[in-house]
């Protein structure tokens, strides 16, 4: 059971802040064509060395060009013929990066690791090359593509890294409190990965879903803290802001998590603060960032107490209709793929199925099964960032959800 209080705090806005960023990394899948197939680590957070992986896209002024845009509306065309295939909305790649809603533009640059501060370490660049891994028909440099689409594809991402912002502790400002670097949301659902601030918090995430309800506001509702089996975490004041492209960052203007002091126990997760934030200060092609007052690992000094209560009520109906399922999930989450394992453990999934029934709950919503994140995730028609989408293949995950939740639907 997550423990959560809220101190007064007079609201404060840190002057410079550094943004948060962590995503699910593209993983394996049966790409026969296209030009970035998976990474194979499996569902994961990109690493924190050799770069960030922050995206761009964007200006303030809605009157100046936007060249990144520019530049890939130029090469969308022989890019959708090379790559669409896997790429796009229900592609066998499972990582649909091209998806046409809301745009391809904007599906592209919110894509986890596509778009980065160095462009050389671009997944298009460090991972659809020979010799890579790209399991597609054609790789960038291959002779059809070396002297008309990889031009084009570096062209873009210079221009798109040419937006950053430069890193708080590069300018040398103390006041800003842990963080990552900045993002581009995903409209849509959002698992925001908080490792690379430190090893303590491998696996632990901040998701929620991304919705612009107007010109200049974005919505974050369902905004959950998610740590592991084994950690816990303790957060104070976390600042979501707007970082516009080549500008000052722009916290929320009325500070909405100031009073946030909240702990939530191991193999628990739990609503951040009020749950929900509306930026009003948002700006077509920004990114957006997350900085904490102060996060910390937290470990119960009773061993007893990092189990939270509230198990699964529908152990049978778990292992009669979900258990099945999931096996096709341990090849990451029982322990193939280390921080697969840390974000959602399913190694007890044959030994002790209670326990796994118990962590797996903690991503399910019982009130509605289809809103889960275990289905918003792995849905090929949809655009969360997740390495497994059963191969593009609609029916595998219409099985698979209907199954699944004869179990959620018990749990209520």
């Amino acid at each position: 059971m997550a423990r959560q209080s809220n101190k007064n705090r007079s609201p404060r806005v840190f002057g410079a802040v550094l943004a948060a960023l962590g995503a699910l990394a593209i993983g394996a899948a049966g790409s026969s064509v296209g030009c970035v197939p998976e990474q194979p680590e499996g569902l994961m957070p990109l690493p924190s060395g050799g770069g960030d992986t922050t995206t761009g896209g964007g200006t303030k002024d809605a009157g100046a060009p936007n060249k990144g845009a520019e530049l890939f509306k130029a090469m969308e065309p022989q890019l959708m013929k090379t790559c669409g295939t896997c790429h796009d909305l229900g592609g066998i790649a499972d990582t649909p990066f091209l998806a046409l809603k809301p745009t391809r533009y904007q599906s592209m640059v919110s894509w986890p690791g596509i778009v980065r501060r160095d462009p050389e370490q671009s997944l298009l660049l460090t991972y659809s090359m020979t010799g890579k891994g790209h399991s597609g028909s054609l790789n960038l440099d291959s002779p059809q593509l070396v002297d008309t689409l990889l031009p084009q594809v570096k062209a873009w991402l210079a221009e798109e890294a040419a937006g950053f912002i430069t890193p708080v502790s590069d300018a040398g400002d103390a006041a800003a409190g842990p963080a990552l670097e900045p993002f581009v949301p995903i409209l849509g659902f959002n698992a925001i990965y908080l490792g690379p601030i430190n090893a303590d918090f491998e696996g632990m995430a901040v998701t929620f879903t991304a919705e612009l309800l107007g010109e200049g506001t974005l919505e974050l509702a369902n905004i959950e803290v998610h740590p592991t089996s084994k950690k816990g975490v303790h957060m104070v004041h976390p600042l979501f802001t707007v970082y516009p492209k080549g500008e000052a960052p722009d916290p929320d203007p009325v500070d909405s998590f100031s009073n946030v002091d909240q702990t939530i126990l191991p193999g628990a997760s739990d609503t951040l603060g009020p749950g929900t934030v509306v930026l009003v200060n948002w700006q077509e092609g920004a990114k957006l960032g997350l900085v904490f007052e102060t996060i910390e690992a937290y470990a119960p000094p009773d061993p007893d107490a990092g189990t939270p209560d509230g198990g699964c009520k529908a152990v049978d109906s778990f292992n009669t209709n979900a258990k099945p399922r999931f096996q096709v999930c341990t090849n990451c989450h029982a322990g193939g793929n280390g921080q697969a394992k840390a974000a959602l453990d399913m190694s007890q999934l044959t030994s002790d199925p209670a326990a796994a029934c118990a962590q797996i709950k903690n991503r399910v919503t019982p009130a509605d099964p289809p809103k889960s994140q275990i289905f918003i995730t792995t849905d090929p028609g949809g655009n969360a960032a997740h390495p497994y989408k059963f191969g593009g293949d609609g029916n595998l995950f219409g099985n698979f959800r209907n199954d699944v939740s004869k179990w959620i639907a018990a749990e209520q």
